[in-house]
């Protein structure tokens, strides 16, 4: 196996947190579902079994679980910036990509800005620009089309100009990913559908959640229009693909395949698209299109750490066929500092043993099995990013 834990992390797909704002137990946070889950069931999952063993480790506890816990507590509320630091260093996190789109003061009730979260975590942080928040805005202040149209580019420009080096979209969740081009009369009357329902005193998000033709034709046109500004700010669009939050995901419309259109449509050739979460459970299904397309880039966060001793069949299912050159380590980690971490533990030590194996193969030497994990964890990001 491949020594890989010294090498440093660059996570290309993540989120800010704030250590007030967690208030509930430790296990609720391992979970990726929105409903009550039984903490019986939280503390069985390897995801919370794997997290404990790893801060048992670091933190130097011994014996029941609810010590490490009252541990981390301890050393989280007494100093959040240096027990994050104690995390980021042992994982060697340098670099976070955030997704502010959540939280937002919107759904969530606050926000936290970049400068504040570096400070915090002591990561050079940037930020990923979410655009359907934008979207639901123009519906929810009543823009008229021709207005929204222009005040949506002037958003992506803002968010450009101060700093993100990528725009991304979570259409999979609303109206998914067949994402294609409708006639721009049937745009403007699904907009102004939309924009009377508002105006009738139906809650813009209850309209803007629903699944509906005026909905698809509105984001549908609103996410090639942000692909296009991408191409035209020389910066990557992601795109939200596979398992994600339930019960909002519906995996029916999640599948990285169903991107076909978008990814044929020809405004579309000089667009640097990136898959997150590997399309999981698709990973073989995304690895085959990132092998397919020049301008289709993956990255496994979510997948990594959330499919536990899984990571290992992952790595390999997106190997069989995608470019070395064109994947790319993320956590997706929200609310809690220790799933950054945990992913980063998990990547190199799955990482190690399909390039170890790889290695015995004969497929790779040491050095070329080394340089592909140097990609995978931080230099595929940096030079698709710029950071």
């Amino acid at each position: 196996m491949l020594d890989l834990h010294r090498l440093p992390v660059v996570d290309s797909h993540c989120h800010a947190f704030l250590p007030e704002k967690e208030t509930k137990s430790f296990e609720e946070y391992l979970t990726l579902s929105d409903l009550a889950i039984p903490s019986e069931h939280l503390t069985s999952t390897l995801l919370y079994r794997q997290v404990l063993n790893e801060l048992s480790r670091l933190l130097g506890v011994r014996g029941k679980d609810s010590k490490v816990i009252e541990e981390r507590q301890k050393l989280y509320r007494r100093d959040p910036a240096d027990y994050i630091g104690l995390l980021f260093d042992d994982a060697h996190i340098e670099t976070l990509l955030v997704d502010t789109g959540f939280p937002t003061m919107v759904s969530d009730g606050y926000v936290i800005g970049r400068d504040e979260f570096s400070r915090l975590t002591g990561a050079d942080v940037r930020e990923i620009f979410r655009i359907e928040n934008v979207v639901f805005s123009l519906v929810a202040d009543g823009l008229p089309y021709g207005e929204a149209v222009e005040r949506f580019r002037g958003e992506i420009d803002a968010a450009v100009g101060r700093g993100a080096v990528a725009l991304k979209s979570i259409i999979a969740y609303r109206t998914g990913l067949d994402v294609h081009r409708w006639d721009e009369e049937k745009v403007k009357r699904a907009y102004s559908a939309l924009l009377k329902e508002v105006k009738d005193g139906k809650p813009a998000r209850e309209v803007m959640r629903a699944r509906n033709q005026e909905t698809k034709a509105v984001y549908d046109s609103f996410i090639l229009t942000g692909v296009e500004e991408s191409v035209r700010h020389h910066v990557p669009f992601q795109i939200h693909a596979g398992f994600g939050d339930a019960p909002s995901i519906d995996l029916k419309l999640a599948r990285p395949i169903l991107l076909h259109d978008l990814l044929n449509d020809p405004a579309m050739k000089d667009a640097r698209i990136v898959i997150v979460h590997g399309g999981y459970p698709w990973v073989e299904e995304a690895g085959f299109m990132v092998n397919s397309y020049p301008n289709l880039y993956i990255d496994l966060s979510e997948a990594i750490p959330h499919s536990t001793v899984g990571v290992k069949a992952k790595l390999l299912a997106l190997l069989e066929m995608a470019p070395t050159s064109k994947i790319m380590y993320g956590s997706d980690g929200f609310n809690v500092p220790e799933l950054h971490w945990i992913a980063a533990i998990a990547a190199k030590r799955g990482l190690s043993e399909v390039l170890g194996e790889i290695v015995s193969s004969g497929t790779l030497d040491e050095g070329q099995a080394l340089a592909t994990a140097k990609r995978f964890l931080s230099e595929n990001a940096r030079r698709l990013y710029g950071v």
